[in-house]
């Protein structure tokens, strides 16, 4: 074969694989895992659309968000340590100041109707103002956040692509960071797909889950491995 036409040929399959991923990765929403029950979160509140889900991640990433311009959410949830701060016992907000926990994940929010370590917020949509407005988080106000994201030009197509309007008030960035928050579900590890009868474990996968049901399982409850409730742990 011509070496001309082994280019042609190369060229052909990385169009193929070019157009195969943009099909894979068009957007769904928000979708139920089989093995998961049913959600709490009130989605007819808040539907989750792509332009929704894309404005909540840029402000979660955006350290605009803060006083001093300089931490975002994903300064303490950091996706790549599963969403917590690493390497520190506490996380660190403005100015490097300390506070008294280390950032929760934030996986699997829809089947949550309590928010925080204490569970003291009882809505996603307002979870966001704690951090915020903490003094030793981002310090920030609303009122000025809302400021900086009007004076921002690039957030007005933003806020109208997401809510059909270039109105940006509070209540649209909230559900917009919720959306996107929400979006964060855990549900492909080996022991999701066991659940959904596409894998069996090995023999000590199953030693160790039958284990983990007779020691752990009490508290720790499947499938979210959490019972929801809320212990003193001496803090």
């Amino acid at each position: 074969m011509k070496p001309k036409n082994i280019v042609y040929i190369l060229v052909l399959i990385f169009f193929i694989l070019a157009c195969k991923k943009e099909v894979t990765q068009l957007f769904e929403g928000f979708q139920k895992p089989s093995n998961f029950p049913e959600p709490v979160y009130k989605f007819q509140n808040n539907n989750i659309t792509k332009a929704g889900f894309d404005l909540g991640r840029k402000l979660f990433f955006d350290p605009m968000l803060s006083v001093d311009n300089t931490i975002s959410c994903g300064s303490c949830h950091i996706p790549t340590s599963a969403f917590t701060q690493h390497g520190h016992s506490v996380s660190h907000g403005i100015n490097d100041l300390l506070g008294t926990r280390n950032s929760p994940p934030i996986m699997n929010l829809a089947w949550s109707s309590s928010f925080m370590w204490d569970g003291g917020i009882a809505d996603l949509d307002l979870q966001p103002i704690a951090p915020i407005t903490n003094h030793v988080e981002m310090g920030e106000t609303m009122s000025n956040v809302l400021l900086k994201l009007k004076n921002k030009t690039e957030y007005a197509q933003l806020f109208k692509a997401a809510f059909g309007s270039e109105e940006v008030t509070n209540i649209k960035m909230l559900k917009a960071l919720s959306q996107f928050m929400l979006m964060c579900v855990s549900a492909e590890s080996k022991y999701d797909s066991v659940m959904r009868k596409q894998q069996t474990f090995t023999t000590d996968e199953k030693a160790g889950y039958l284990l983990f049901q007779n020691k752990c399982n009490s508290c720790h409850k499947e499938p979210l491995f959490t019972d929801n409730n809320f212990r003193n742990n001496g803090l």
